[in-house]
């Protein structure tokens, strides 16, 4: 099986990112549509079970899962469960995990008749929820991926993430050397550019095989939700955090909103700082 990645003087390349340079060429657009769309070919000749499964498996998976749901909680629950996940996979991301209902000082602490509304799930459930939305967007990303980047306004998004893994692949250079760790936390940070969907994709650029950048986008996973995991636990147990107190929340939130946007600041001004002298020569 191919790579995406394909060293050497033959392989395709771009401004900056050439042999000479030491970085594996990368292919193009077009040519890295091609490449999944073949492999799409032979994985459903080859292995037409294990092709449905991958492809169908996470939906029918995730049906039942809110259908087991549905009749122990109700509809209600379950109409909750899906908007919190479709906030979380486009907005808040893992960070949703600190909100949930167990923390002191959280929204369903503070307002309990509002609970219902906006925080009503644990931290460990919503640990689950984001480990579960971002393992079956992995399993789909890795072996689907030339059906996702068909898709109309999601597929030019998703490639448009290929860019940032040849940035790290560019500018960290330890993690061409170690790529399963790398890959491993690059999925676990916390920024916008990174998760199981640009690892997925980073995965392949360094090379690695698809089974390989899957067991990596698991163990990033966990490392990642893990982390917010514990950051709750650990907030927890903060003396003098009064759970009554307005001013908690809005300091949360406050707080919380601040690192995201320092991350992603912090991020954005690294890259801009790098691709400047390669946009100069």
């Amino acid at each position: 099986m191919s790579t995406i990645i394909e060293p050497g003087p033959h392989a395709p390349t771009q401004p900056g990112n050439t042999p000479d340079h030491g970085v594996p060429a990368v292919l193009s657009e077009s040519d890295l549509l091609g490449h999944e769309s073949r492999f799409a070919d032979t994985f459903k000749k080859d292995y037409p079970v294990l092709w449905w499964l991958t492809l169908v498996g996470p939906f029918v998976a995730t049906g039942l899962a809110l259908g087991l749901i549905w009749l122990d909680r109700g509809g209600e629950y379950v109409a909750k469960l899906v908007g919190t996940g479709v906030a979380t996979f486009f907005g808040l991301g893992r960070f949703v995990i600190l909100f949930g209902s167990d923390m002191k000082g959280g929204a369903a602490s503070a307002y309990p008749e509002e609970a219902s509304r906006f925080s009503f799930m644990t931290s460990r459930e919503l640990f689950a929820m984001v480990t579960w939305m971002d393992l079956c967007t992995a399993c789909l990303l890795i072996f689907h991926a030339g059906f996702l980047y068909s898709i109309p306004k999601l597929g030019p998004s998703l490639l448009k993430l290929r860019a940032e893994g040849e940035f790290f692949m560019r500018t960290q250079r330890w993690i061409r050397r170690f790529t399963f760790i790398g890959v491993a936390i690059f999925v676990s940070f916390p920024l916008a550019s990174t998760g199981s969907v640009a690892g997925s994709i980073f995965g392949r650029l360094l090379g690695m095989s698809r089974k390989a950048t899957c067991a990596a986008l698991v163990a990033g996973t966990l490392m990642g939700n893990g982390v917010m995991f514990l950051g709750s636990e650990l907030l927890n147990k903060v003396p003098f955090f009064d759970k009554d107190n307005p001013l908690n929340i809005v300091g949360g939130i406050v707080l919380l909103v601040g690192v995201i946007l320092l991350l992603n600041w912090r991020y954005r001004r690294f890259k801009k700082q790098f691709e400047t002298p390669i946009a100069s020569s």
